[in-house]
């Protein structure tokens, strides 16, 4: 029986060993290794069943000789026949699974993504008071600096002061201009409680050889250690979810109903805390709902981001060209400009750049992205583009030589300036007494 056990344990290494490794068998097996209540009392019902046999080896005494599939055995020895393993690589192997930690580590990232703060006071939370079998994991352990009350207790502060401006309609736009930089110091938050228990080891010949020891991951000309891999996963795993929330949440406040915004935030907190208390009892299950999440938000990240840009752009530009005057002041003829629909090569809500062609005769749409090929449309030179003032934001009407015609949308950044910028682009431009700006009946098809 001990035989047939310890060449299973061999078969599952040389499956995540081997060339042929997979990664979705690889999370399966951690998924089954977390041990669980149930699990960790019947293991120990179970060694009172254990006997000790003559040559020093354990047997299971409730167990009959007969029990194990003949069938399955001789598989196992057939699969083993091939390959020999060593026993460093087994006990290298079982040190990665154990020192991985994933889902001690992506379990609480959905609820921290929802609500950056309210997650680390609620982390903070379990690791104080948590009882053992909740704070025995890499994330909630002793050697980590969520064990602090005075973290605990600056982040709850934190929170109140970034929840409470979210319940009104008025004061929302300044929790809201911070978001980002909620989200950001708690990223940096969590990669130090990450990195604070091999800083702080004891034994300084024990952190080199675990770091010696450390798995490396060659992506091409590029290798990174498992904890460098899993640091990037985490950041990525909450900058999407919560920009799919803070997309949601903006859209909440341009709703006219005065108290959705409260119930709102009371329902993210609420569902904050219901994530976290499910971390507390299955890291396992927490890490499945964490990346059910994040594969819903991935789906939705291309088309939501558009959005939430072209909704930022409109609402922070009149704020920050207000109180900084060079913002305010455009340093060449163009115009950032965001399709209402679809129009040539580029989406709805796409980030563009609308300046003259370099011979002067037309137009020219691009991306307004230094990072991405640039693509480009070119507007009709016998149109004659017609720029109209509005409440929110302004507008210009273009068309292409197809015929085909869109609404720009910009913001009102340059509004000291607006004047001056559409005769250098050559725009025709509704005088003031005239513009669409004095009709309000437009103001709620701005922001479609």
């Amino acid at each position: 029986m001990a035989s047939v056990v310890k060449r299973d344990l061999e078969t599952r290494v040389r499956l995540m060993t081997g060339p042929r490794f997979s990664w979705a068998v690889l999370v399966i097996l951690l998924a089954c290794s977390m041990p669980s209540a149930s699990s960790m009392q019947s293991g120990m019902q179970a060694s009172g069943n254990m006997t000790r046999q003559s040559d020093g080896s354990l047997t299971d005494s409730s167990v009959e000789p007969d029990s194990l599939d003949p069938e399955k055995a001789d598989r196992i020895t057939k699969a083993l026949e091939t390959e020999s393993f060593d026993t460093k690589d087994i006990l290298a192997t079982s040190g990665w699974v154990e020192s991985a930690h994933l889902t001690d580590w992506l379990g609480p990232l959905a609820p921290v993504a929802l609500s950056p703060f309210f997650g680390i006071t609620c982390l903070s939370g379990l690791a104080l008071w948590g009882p053992d079998w909740i704070t025995d994991n890499a994330v909630l352990g002793a050697a980590g600096p969520l064990k602090n009350p005075m973290l605990f207790y600056a982040f709850l502060g934190l929170t109140v002061l970034t929840s409470v401006p979210r319940f009104t309609k008025v004061s929302k736009p300044f929790a809201q201009a911070v978001d980002r930089l909620e989200t950001y110091s708690v990223i940096i938050i969590l990669l130090v409680v990450k990195i604070m228990p091999s800083m702080n080891a004891d034994d300084g010949g024990v952190t080199q050889i675990a770091l010696a020891q450390m798995p490396v991951v060659q992506l091409g000309v590029v290798s990174f250690s498992v904890d460098t891999l899993l640091a990037i996963a985490m950041v990525i795993n909450i900058l999407v979810i919560n920009s799919v929330k803070f997309f949601f949440e903006f859209l909440v406040w341009l709703t006219p109903i005065p108290f959705l915004d409260a119930c709102f935030e009371v329902l993210n907190k609420t569902l904050c805390a219901g994530l976290m208390a499910i971390y507390a009892f299955s890291p396992t299950l927490a890490t499945f709902i964490n990346l059910l999440l994040l594969l819903v938000a991935a789906v939705v990240l291309r088309w939501i981001s558009r959005r939430v840009r072209f909704y930022r752009t409109m609402v922070l530009d009149p704020i920050l060209a207000r109180f900084w005057q060079d913002f305010g002041t455009p340093k060449r003829p163009e115009l950032i400009v965001f399709p209402k629909e679809g129009f040539g090569p580029f989406a709805a809500k796409s980030r563009l750049k609308l300046v003259r062609q370099s011979d002067g005769d037309g137009w020219e749409l691009s991306e307004a992205n230094w990072w991405r090929r640039q693509q480009s449309h070119i507007v009709a030179p016998k149109t004659l583009p017609k720029l109209y003032r509005g409440w929110v934001m302004h507008r210009v009407e273009v068309a292409d030589s197809d015929g085909a015609s869109c609404v720009l949308c910009f913001s009102r950044r340059y509004d000291a300036h607006l004047p001056k910028l559409a005769q250098e682009l050559k725009l025709h431009f509704e005088d003031e007494s005239t513009a669409a700006e004095g009709d309000r009946s437009q103001l709620a098809g701005e922001f479609a």
